[in-house]
This record gives C-alpha cells, sequence and structure tokens, in this order.
C-alpha cells in the first residue's frame, strides 16, 4: 500500500535546537575548538556604558565566518541562509524562536569593528596550527589575485583636473584673450554685414550655375561621401580613448581601481595578496591593496608583516619565493639585508641599445666600464631615473669602428646599461639556475594558485561585498581564516 505524508504542525513541541543538530555536524566541532571569547575584551572600548544593546561581537564574527564557509557574500542572503540553518542557529547561540539581527546591523558593526579585531582572529587560527606542527616557517611562498569590487565599470567618472595656481593664471589669460578675439570678429562681422546686400545677387547667379552641374557631379560626390565615412570611422577607432586610473575613477567604490589580467575581463577589482608557509600550506599573512598598486611595492610589506607574525611564534623566515611582478632591485637588496634570500624571477628586459646583445661585451668591475667586441672601452656616462647605470664610448669612435651597421641602431655612440642592484641580480641569478631555485618555484605554484582557487571558488574571494579598501581588508582576514580549514 502506497503511503502518503500529510503535514500537520503541532501548537506544542517537545524538542530542542540541541536534539536536531548531529553531534559531529561541522559548527559543532568549530564551536569546541575555536574560541573566541577574547574579542568580548579587545571590544570593550568600543561601546558605552549606557543605551540599547548591541550585536554580541562574538556573534557578528561567528556569523562572519560562517557566511564565508558557505560561501555567501551577501549580508541579506546570509541572513536568509542563517535563519533556515539548523546549524547555523546552534552556532550562534539563536533558539528556533529568536529573531536574529538585521542584515544592516552586520554592516554598520563591520564598520565599527577595528581592523587588528578581524587580525586577531586570523592569528589565533594561525597560532593553533603552529601548536599543531603544521608551520615551518622558514620558506615562504607570496602571490596574487584580483577580486572584483563592488562597483560597476559602466558608473566612472572622469577625473577633474586640479589646476595649480599658475596653470589657472594662464587659463584665465588665454579665456580673456578669446574673448576679446570674438570681441573684435563680433565688429568686423557687423561692419561686413552692410556690405552683404550687394553680393545677394551675385550669389543667386553662382547657385544658378552650381545646379546646372550638381546632376553630372551627384554620382561621384556620393562615392567619395562614402570614402570619407570610412575614413572617419577608421580614424575615430584608432583613436577611441581607452579607461585608464589616470583618468577615470569610481565614486561608488573610490579605492577600486580598473585593472585586467589574462582571462579577465577589465573591471574594477581589488588586489589580494598571500603569503603561504611551504610546509602544509598555511596562510601566513593576507593583504589587500589597490589593484593598481605594483606587486614590488607590496613585497616588502608583506614580508614584514609574515616576518613579525611569524617570530611570535618562534619561527623565522630564510627564503622567499614570488612570480617576476613582485622582482626589484630595491626588494632584492632589502631581502638580503634582513637575510633572507630571494627567489623572483627577474623580468627580462629587450635590448633597445643596440643589435649586438649586452652579453657580448665584457664588464670590468675594477675598472667600471665595458670593453665591447671591437676592443673599445664604454665609460661611466649616467644614471637613469629607473637607476640604471648607462655606459657609452668617448670620442665617438664608433664613428669608424668596422662593425658599426652590425652594432648600431642609428645611434651616434654605443650605449650599454646596467642596474644599480647588478649584484643582487647575478647573485639571484645564479639561486634561480640551481636546483633549490627550481623547486621553489614549483613549490610556489602548489601553495598560493590552489589557495586562491579554493577561496574563489568555496570562500567568496570572487567579490567583495563592501565599499573601501578598509573593509575590503577586513573581509580578506576572514576568508583567510576559514582557509585554514
Amino acid at each position: 500500500m502506497i503511503g502518503k505524508k500529510d503535514f500537520a504542525p503541532k501548537l506544542l513541541y517537545n524538542i530542542s535546537l540541541e536534539d536536531l543538530v548531529a553531534e559531529d555536524n561541522f559548527y559543532r566541532l568549530l564551536e569546541r575548538i575555536l574560541d573566541l571569547n577574547f574579542v568580548y575584551k579587545e571590544c570593550e572600548p568600543l561601546y558605552g556604558k549606557t543605551g540599547n544593546k548591541s550585536i554580541d561581537p562574538v556573534v557578528f564574527f561567528k556569523i562572519n565566518l560562517f557566511g564565508f564557509f558557505e560561501n555567501i557574500i551577501s549580508d541579506r542572503q546570509l541572513l536568509r541562509r542563517i535563519s533556515d540553518s539548523l546549524a547555523a542557529r546552534l552556532y550562534l547561540g539563536y533558539d528556533l524562536d529568536e529573531e536574529l539581527p538585521w542584515h544592516s546591523t552586520i554592516s554598520r558593526t563591520r564598520a565599527l569593528m577595528p581592523e587588528k579585531l578581524f587580525e586577531g582572529i586570523f592569528n589565533k587560527v594561525l597560532k593553533m596550527c603552529s601548536d599543531a606542527g603544521l608551520i615551518e616557517g622558514s620558506h615562504q611562498s607570496i602571490d596574487s589575485t584580483l577580486v572584483r569590487a563592488n562597483a560597476s565599470l559602466e558608473k566612472v567618472e572622469r577625473k577633474t583636473p586640479k589646476l595649480t595656481l599658475e596653470k589657472y593664471i594662464e587659463e584665465t589669460k588665454r579665456e580673456n584673450q578669446l574673448e576679446l578675439t570674438d570681441k573684435i570678429e563680433g565688429e568686423n562681422k557687423f561692419e561686413q554685414s552692410q556690405n552683404s546686400s550687394d553680393q545677394v545677387s551675385r550669389l543667386k547667379d553662382e547657385k544658378v550655375n552650381k545646379d546646372e552641374n550638381k546632376g553630372n557631379t551627384e554620382k561621384q560626390n556620393g562615392l567619395n561621401d562614402h570614402k570619407d565615412q570610412l575614413t572617419l570611422t577608421k580614424h575615430t577607432k584608432n583613436n577611441r580613448r581607452t579607461l585608464s586610473n589616470e583618468n577615470y575613477k569610481s565614486n561608488t567604490d573610490p579605492d577600486s581601481r580598473i585593472a585586467k589580467k589574462p582571462g579577465k575581463v577589465v573591471n574594477l577589482y581589488y588586489s589580494v595578496h598571500y603569503a603561504v608557509d611551504s610546509k602544509a600550506r598555511i596562510i601566513t599573512d593576507v593583504l589587500s591593496s589597490k589593484a593598481d598598486q605594483s606587486d614590488s611595492n607590496t613585497l616588502i610589506e608583506i614580508v614584514d608583516r609574515t616576518e613579525k607574525r611569524l617570530n611570535a611564534l618562534g619561527l623565522k623566515i630564510e627564503s622567499v619565493g614570488a612570480d617576476k611582478n613582485y622582482c626589484s632591485g630595491e626588494n632584492l637588496q632589502q631581502l638580503e639585508n634582513k637575510q633572507i634570500e630571494p627567489y623572483i624571477p627577474s623580468q627580462k628586459h629587450p635590448n633597445t641599445l643596440g643589435r649586438i646583445d649586452k652579453r657580448e661585451f665584457t664588464y670590468d668591475q675594477n675598472r667600471d666600464l665595458y670593453i665591447c667586441p671591437e676592443a673599445k672601452q664604454l665609460e661611466y656616462n649616467h644614471t637613469t631615473k629607473k637607476k640604471a647605470t648607462v655606459y657609452s664610448v668617448k670620442n665617438k669612435e664608433c664613428l669608424s669602428c668596422p662593425i658599426r651597421e652590425k652594432c648600431m641602431q642609428g645611434k651616434k655612440v654605443r650605449h650599454v646599461q646596467h642596474s644599480i642592484f647588478r649584484e643582487e641580480y647575478q647573485r639571484l641569478s645564479e639561486r634561480m639556475h640551481s636546483w633549490s631555485g627550481k623547486q621553489m618555484m614549483k613549490i610556489r605554484k602548489t601553495n598560493t594558485e590552489p589557495l586562491f582557487a579554493e577561496a574563489k571558488t568555496n570562500h567568496g574571494l570572487s567579490k567583495f561585498m563592501t565599499i573601501g579598501l578598509a573593509k575590503s581588508q577586513k573581509k580578506a582576514f576572514v576568508i583567510a581564516t576559514v582557509g585554514f580549514s
């Protein structure tokens, strides 16, 4: 006999939330191992002694953790999910008949809570990983990814240029000169109008002659117009202005930046950087930055933050691996000064100063000069703004050189240059071509990139649903904390 289920809700129930959630539920286990009661002490200075009670700060952080565990980035959707989740209600301490906080309360509280509280939870979980023997600390891999900002590219506006006093005066003079010119032209047009009546009859005669020839040339003119239109379209296409951070900004989220990477569309983004320990792929630091900020400008900051955090755990960084976007001479020098070995591929710069490659020139370190294939000396000339020293031949000896056509590119004398951090780059090249260097690059690819993929797929790193760099950093800390699981 087939059964048919009828639902008849009872007026009273004799059951508790504890009975409805399994003992091995993930959030039950999380509650046992992650004690967030330290948040009360940290938050106490943020609240007054009178007035209505706020949301429990521990509940607030648990809501954030739950959201990113469930890959929910919207506060509205998050509260809807919690309302019908028995495990979430038990984790937060809200019974079946208790009203949950409003989504706007979550947003306001996130703005109120300082960043150090979010970092404090991250550090607490990191220490738990260290105590469990999951962190070695000696080698850290660093990488970055783009995260969508909560703003639309269609609503960016052109920046209003800010004029200096000198430019303002020049602009005012130019406008006054234009007004004077317009006035003079107006007076001249008035004088010319007095004689216009004499020209009316002459213009009529000319119009008659033009009408007679119009039929003969109409077809040819049509073809010419078509060619002109094609030329105009091509010219407009070639001169179409592209969006750039220099000329455009988002009023919705001023901290977001226009960016693009291979495989991604042009949009408004933030950059998120991870430092990852090599032993068990544990995230040791997370930093959110503006998307137009160079990775090389953030490397030392990330290393300093990670070093401070690991030193507090009794660990020391001995080497760092990163991709070529983090490489610069200053970074190599500063890392070596910290007694940290960098494993960062250097950028490949094309040989733009001549046809014969620089490697054909011999550098004499004692005399600080280069010797060309024809035994001519290239002595120091100047240092560029990009901190490169340029060497050139004196007395225009290149003019009579037998291999001038092979060596030169139209210049009077040949130039060769190298970075002022030449020795640091040489040591880097030796490390990168060693067995350990190849291993470090494999570790970087297998450590950071899968963590970014997991965070974007499962933990809400696909988009920041907040406004501003400070709030994106807070969310990045929570997502990285969730990533420990």
